[in-house]
């Protein structure tokens, strides 16, 4: 966790910019539901209400773009567009002064059909090279070129194989002779990356690019081949392998924990902006290496793309509440002192985790609650108070305040829900003029705190 705390501070102090090159798509998901075989064709039937998508998400190297959407990071995606992209992309506020809108061309679009989160078909609807002629997109190519004129930290090159590198890798790398340089391949020739500062393809791709099965034959030929200063093999959700040439050393991060996957689409692109925003950052390649395969943990726990939110990276879920202020979620608060955990905190919990997608519980410093209980409170310490709610099920992320109302940490995390307990009168509910949603959870008859230590005393 030190590493990831010291990454998420780094972020925090001195902003970034990352240059995104390459192969942008559509990722559309649309919901269905399938409760037959066809008669006429063993095939399920997928029926729906509307022929409309309701949910579309950048791909490809927009995804990588996205995935900074909540972090201290300038990304420049440097893509091909067209109309659909181009409205899409600018939606999400993806920054794309660089990018070359194409007239005629289309972005690929990859159609994902779902019941209840369970992706039953996918279409593909796409174009080789973007639709474009070998002269359109020779032209396209040379106006993307032109259009480079920033400096930055990083650049990624995500090669998707849909045409933004065909013929022009070379020229590509030259643009950004003073950046590291970072590779994302999907087909050959490798040689058109030589001179990359790191290489990295996924286990397959590393296969197929280099004809070994060993992946450490694997690093050695693709650092042989490239001249590369390191090679980075990510191998799913068994871990990342790779060769550092300068120290002649391999290396080998394996993942112990165990994660509920929600969806992979985009795990990549995920591990990419990452890995590249701990380069960035003078992070060593391992502990960039370490810090993407978390940043993927985290992602493939959520779907259609959704970019990660710094407390997401918090393993305890203890956060600070900045980490929370933006996000694509809808985010539940409550707060209390919980000094003796009873019934009636959980029954509150448990409402509340039910008014969101995620719930978030503020307590009283020590201090704040000597103020407001008396010297002889709490009977445990905040660290402790701290540990035994992040531990339940239904919390995902705990906050602390100073204060001796939780309004101030209220305006900090930005929540879209407030829950407290139905003895709170509405009117006097601290943050109920300034969240929109505001719920009273009812209360567990003759259970209080006061009277459990009372008991005990």
């Amino acid at each position: 966790m030190n590493l990831i705390n010291d990454f998420l501070n780094r972020c925090r102090q001195d902003r970034k910019r990352i240059a995104c090159v390459g192969d942008s798509m559509i990722d559309e998901y649309h919901e269905v539901s399938v409760n037959r075989i066809s008669p006429e064709f063993p095939m399920p039937i997928m029926h729906s209400f509307s022929e409309n998508c309701p949910i579309r998400r950048p791909g490809g190297v927009a995804n990588v773009a996205y995935q900074y959407n909540y972090f201290n990071i300038d990304p420049f995606l440097v893509t091909f567009l067209d109309d659909k992209s181009s409205q899409l992309f600018w939606g999400y506020d993806l920054n794309l002064d660089y990018s070359e809108d194409v007239w005629g061309s289309q972005c690929p679009v990859k159609k994902r059909f779902l019941d209840n989160g369970i992706q039953v078909k996918r279409w593909d609807v796409e174009r080789k090279n973007f639709g474009l002629s070998d002269e359109k997109l020779d032209e396209a190519q040379n106006k993307a070129l032109d259009n480079i004129s920033f400096d930055c930290d990083v650049v990624i090159f995500s090669d998707y194989d849909k045409g933004f590198f065909s013929g022009a890798k070379c020229h590509w790398s030259s643009m950004f002779s003073n950046a590291i340089q970072i590779v994302d391949p999907k087909n050959g020739p490798v040689e058109d990356w030589f001179g990359c500062n790191i290489f990295k393809p996924n286990d397959k791709e590393a296969f197929l690019l280099s004809g070994h099965t060993d992946w450490k034959q694997q690093c050695l030929f693709f650092s042989d081949v490239l001249e590369c200063d390191s090679v980075v093999i990510t191998q799913g959700g068994d871990g990342v392998v790779g060769y550092i040439r300068e120290d002649d050393e391999y290396f080998k991060f394996d993942s112990k924990k165990q994660v509920k996957i929600e969806s992979v689409v985009g795990a990549g692109d995920c591990f990419a902006a990452f890995f590249s925003a701990a380069i960035a950052h003078d992070f060593s390649v391992l502990e960039a290496a370490e810090i993407g395969f978390n940043a993927g943990s985290i992602y493939v726990q959520n779907s259609m793309n959704r970019p990660i939110i710094p407390a997401e990276f918090s393993e305890d879920g203890i956060v600070e509440p900045e980490d929370l202020a933006k996000r694509d979620f809808k985010l539940a608060f409550t707060n209390g002192v919980f000094d003796v955990l009873h019934s009636g905190h959980i029954q509150t919990l448990k409402f509340a985790a039910d008014k969101a997608k995620k719930l978030v519980v503020a307590l009283n410093s020590d201090d704040s609650v000597k103020r407001l209980k008396g010297e002889d409170r709490p009977i445990k310490p905040l660290s402790e108070r701290m540990a035994v709610v992040s531990s339940l099920e239904m919390v995902d992320f705990v906050i602390s305040f100073e204060e001796d109302t939780p309004l101030e940490v209220i305006k900090k995390c930005n929540p879209n829900v407030l829950v407290k307990g139905a003895d709170y009168d509405m009117e006097k509910i601290i943050g109920a003029d300034i969240v929109k949603e505001i719920y009273q959870a009812p209360l567990v008859e003759g259970i209080s705190t006061t009277e459990l230590i009372d008991k005990f005393n």
